[in-house]
């Protein structure tokens, strides 16, 4: 991917904005910026000497900084700076090292002059304090006002990367739902899932992997685990999440399942939610069309038919580098989409209503906005998979 084109594009930005620097933390924006891959998520805080300092610092005029702990779970940002010629140097911070010393012969070159300094929105606290003491005179702004636009419509290489991802993601679905007999468990169904990423060549989940079971006498209820130790019944519906990160980028998919013979009402909530996903397609229709818009069109046709779209998933969100990001479809966000902007559409109803509902059915796919209106990336079959009981 063109780092060095989306570098001076962000700089030139910075520099008709008066932002003098920018820091980011290892993360989605990084990734976009200078191909500087995330380490795979740890689920308990993990500290070592200097984490806090870690990221990039990129300069308006020119200079593209990566700071890096040497040792400990940040020390990865080392070899991932390598063969990298778009970033300028890398600064390492060793364990006899102060990091607010580090920051602080790194960022003198601003001198004692008033400016700016964008941060990314997750910034540890730590460093932000640290950045205020280091520039007192300096204003704070976020690196999102400049970055998401950037990031919000992909080009061909960026799709293509995308298209890969949803691969990966169809293939582990298609080996956990070939495991669906009753008996098991929806732990180990998400756990062969998380397996197969890494074994076709996934970074890892993008995601906490959902696996669902609920039927008549066990109802669907969202709770502290995405997948848990329930067992697979006959009469079951079957709900599945998943999504994985393929060279910085991600995928997030959903699809259906039954176990024994879907009764008439199960198979006719199966095709409207898939009539919901198509009318949330057809009004993707770039300059046209907002994305309030496209959950018009996917509420009212599920409202059409006397059901309700689950919003406890909404009706789906823009994704690229990170899962969830923006521009976002809801209420709220009222963009105008533009061609080759990335939405993960995700129409659901819980039958026979939201609270405590006996069956689930939803279909996700990531879908591209073009000219003809959205297309799909994934091209998994969106068919209710049936389950012999």
């Amino acid at each position: 991917m063109d780092f060095f084109s989306r570098l001076s594009k962000l700089q030139a930005t910075m520099c008709e904005r008066g932002i003098d620097v920018m820091f980011l933390q290892p993360g989605a924006s990084l990734v976009y910026l200078t191909g500087i891959r995330r380490q795979e998520p740890h689920g308990a805080a993990t500290h070592t000497h200097g984490n806090w300092a870690a990221g990039g610092i990129i300069f308006a005029d020119g200079d593209v900084v990566i700071v890096s702990p040497r040792r400990g779970v940040g020390s990865y940002l080392i070899s991932e700076t390598e063969g990298k010629p778009w970033i300028d140097s890398l600064v390492v911070i060793a364990h006899e090292d102060d990091p607010t010393d580090v920051l602080g012969d790194i960022l003198q070159r601003l001198g004692s002059k008033k400016g700016t300094i964008a941060v990314d929105d997750r910034l540890w606290s730590q460093t932000i304090l640290v950045l205020q003491d280091l520039l007192p005179d300096f204003a704070f702004t976020l690196a999102s006002e400049i970055v998401a636009p950037m990031r919000r419509t992909k080009d061909e290489e960026e799709l293509e990367t995308m298209r890969t991802a949803a691969h990966i993601t169809g293939q582990a679905f298609e080996t956990a739902v070939a495991m669906l007999k009753p008996g098991v468990t929806e732990m180990e169904v998400a756990a062969e899932i998380d397996y197969q990423f890494k074994k076709l060549g996934a970074q890892f989940s993008a995601f906490a992997t959902g696996v669902r079971f609920s039927g008549p006498d066990r109802p669907f209820i969202y709770g502290f685990r995405r997948s848990g130790s329930r067992e697979l019944a006959p009469g079951d519906s079957v709900t599945f999440d998943l999504g994985c990160v393929y060279n910085g980028y991600c995928a997030d998919f959903g699809r259906s399942a039954f176990v024994g013979e879907p009764p008439a009402t199960y198979r006719e909530i199966h095709d409207v939610v898939l009539q919901a996903e198509k009318a949330g397609m057809a009004a993707m229709l770039p300059g046209r069309a907002t994305t309030t818009d496209v959950i018009s069109a996917v509420q009212e046709l599920i409202m059409d038919h006397g059901y309700e779209q689950d919003l406890r998933h909404g009706v789906g969100h823009g994704i690229g580098v990170d899962t969830h990001e923006p521009p976002f479809l809801s209420y709220l966000d009222q963009t105008v989409l533009e061609t080759n902007m990335t939405f993960a559409l995700e129409p659901s109803i819980s039958y026979p209503g939201l609270d405590k509902a006996e069956w689930w059915n939803r279909v996700e796919d990531v879908i591209v906005v073009t000219e003809q209106g959205g297309q799909f990336i994934s091209q998994v079959d969106r068919k209710l998979y049936v389950v012999d009981s």
